[in-house]
């Protein structure tokens, strides 16, 4: 409190402490004559000043340096509630990109051999005697003259057996080993000389025989043939030399090359 505050209530209590001494005095004064009034209560003083602290108390006992805390029972942890309430799960989102390639990684080891498959159904019975035949007739329905030194082509197919002759080429490739036979007859007007060739994959052609016939201004056919041993991917075919009047494509004047296979090889 500050010392106006402190003055101003000493004041007051100095003013009520006189007021109380003289009213007893008054009634006194009174009362050998008459009776006055009821004494009327005084107003009650202003709080009196805080007073001073007290002096410290006497120190208490020791304590005990073995007691401890009394356990308490530990509670179950608190679960946490979410009262929101939960929407419908949304829809998925697109695919990201691929990512890179990683490093190629090291190769496993080896596995064991898997066990055996179940037994495949029966196939259909093979026809070896269809496989070993060959066989083939053509004739030449070209009108013009074949080239000198060039295969005669025997361009339209009268029996092939195998597929084993090229009429685009007019030769005979063989698929089969052993021994074929070939012939052919070939219509000319004038000189004609023919060659038959045989060629392998080491070499692009040899004359094996040669038939040659001369006439002047008629028509005629010569014919040969021979017995050859082939094996797998030679060739056989008729060509011609500078004598070369072949005729094809004419009615009545055919020329015709053939072969087969007479003994397949063993």
């Amino acid at each position: 409190m500050s010392t106006r505050k402190v003055w101003l209530m000493l004041k007051m209590k100095a003013v009520t402490w006189v007021v109380l001494l003289c009213l007893p005095m008054a009634w006194l004064s009174s009362a050998s004559t008459c009776s006055g009034p009821a004494l009327i209560p005084g107003i009650p003083g202003m709080p009196g000043a805080p007073g001073t602290n007290g002096q410290d108390g006497a120190d208490g006992p020791k304590g005990n340096r073995d007691w401890k805390p009394r356990p308490t029972k530990k509670s179950a942890p608190g679960q946490t509630r979410d009262f929101r309430d939960a929407g419908d799960p949304g829809e998925p989102g697109e695919p990201g990109y691929p990512g890179k390639v990683g490093p190629r990684g090291p190769a496993g080891s080896k596995g064991p051999p898997g066990p055996p498959g179940p037994r495949g159904p029966k196939g259909e019975s093979g026809d070896s005697e269809s496989s070993l035949k060959s066989a083939f007739s053509a004739l030449r329905a070209i009108t013009f003259p074949p080239r000198r030194s060039q295969p005669i082509r025997f361009d339209r197919v009268i029996t092939k057996i195998n597929d084993h002759y090229e009429s685009r080429y007019g030769r005979f490739v063989c698929q089969v080993p052993g021994l074929y036979y070939f012939t052919y007859h070939i219509t000319s007007r004038g000189n004609l000389c023919i060659h038959l060739k045989k060629s392998s994959p080491s070499n692009r052609g040899e004359k094996i025989v040669a038939f040659c016939d001369y006439v002047y201004n008629a028509y005629q056919v010569t014919t040969g043939g021979v017995v050859l041993r082939l094996e797998a991917g030679e060739a056989v075919w008729l060509e011609p030399t500078e004598k070369n009047s072949v005729i094809g494509g004419t009615d009545g004047a055919d020329s015709i090359f053939s072969g087969f296979l007479l003994f397949p090889a063993n």
